[in-house]
């Protein structure tokens, strides 16, 4: 208690330093902003990179490569309060080829579904986590390099059918399907039309049949985007503009999930010199 005391202490300035120091996110007309969680130091590195939830608790991953560091974390749904945490959680064969990365998370059925990466040849490839202890379940399933040459920086599993889409990093023409149920069988491919170029999708979700991505447009001053993908066609449209206030903040993984405030989409943005923000909006798509 003692020590926890001393850290809240040596935290806490920082902590209001980047609340008063980070430019304001702010409404647009499609994201309304209803409030943010700002974190810093180590919760900031647990939470990096994906965010996913059951409705009960957010799951957060982090990963810095400098550091040769991963993470997965799991926060109160209702204040994002930690409970628990689980540093550098890939199991061994991952790591002795050198995966060092996981990316934009994704909750089904009582498991995460983590988008990994990492080492000369990239060795994408999917690992499966238990919700209650956040360790791996032994199930590893690799991506085709081919396909993941640039590594797989996001996942999302469709609560309806079990299946799990995921893409490649830049130049964005195709999401390839995948079947939980059956060891991660590819299953379908979806020509993406209806924006010619994507690029950098940091995080999906599903959300009243529909997938929804996070984009970290480059040269887009202060803006980012949501994308919609329609499944059944590839279209794909601008669902929403949010505005991050500062055109050095990066956007990364999203979610979907009611709040009593009624906010319903989670992003995760990260200024990388300062801290983390989850940022919660009210949409209407």
């Amino acid at each position: 208690m003692f020590l926890q005391k001393i850290w809240t202490i040596i935290t806490l300035p920082l902590l209001v330093v980047t609340m008063l120091t980070t430019p304001a996110a702010h409404d647009t007309a499609t994201a309304d902003l209803v409030s943010t969680h700002t974190f810093v130091f180590e919760k900031a590195l647990l939470m990096g990179q994906g965010i996913t939830t059951d409705g009960e608790y957010y799951y957060t991953s982090g990963s810095i490569t400098a550091l040769d560091l991963t993470a997965l974390a799991k926060f109160t749904f209702e204040d994002m309060t930690m409970v628990d945490s689980h540093v550098n959680p890939l199991p061994d064969k991952c790591t002795d080829r050198g995966n060092n990365h996981i990316g934009g998370i994704s909750y089904y059925d009582g498991k995460i579904y983590a988008p990994v990466e990492g080492g000369d040849e990239c060795y994408a490839c999917i690992v499966v986590f238990d919700c209650e202890t956040l360790e791996p379940t032994g199930e590893i399933y690799d991506l085709p390099n081919e396909i993941y040459s640039d590594g797989v920086p996001w996942c999302a599993v469709d609560p309806n059918t079990g299946y799990l889409y995921a893409s490649k990093w830049t130049d964005i023409e195709t999401i390839y399907v995948y079947d939980t149920a059956d060891s991660m069988k590819l299953v379908g491919e979806i020509d993406l039309n209806g924006i010619e170029k994507i690029h950098r999708i940091q995080g999906g979700e599903f959300f009243e049949d529909k997938l929804y991505l996070s984009e970290d447009v480059e040269n887009n001053g202060t803006i980012k985007n949501i994308l919609c993908v329609n499944p059944a066609t590839g279209k794909v449209t601008l669902a929403a503009e949010r505005d991050v206030g500062g055109d050095n903040v990066e956007a990364e993984g999203m979610t979907f999930g009611m709040t009593e405030d009624g906010a319903v989409m989670h992003v995760l943005d990260y200024n990388k010199l300062i801290g983390l923000f989850v940022r919660h909006y009210k949409v209407d798509f």
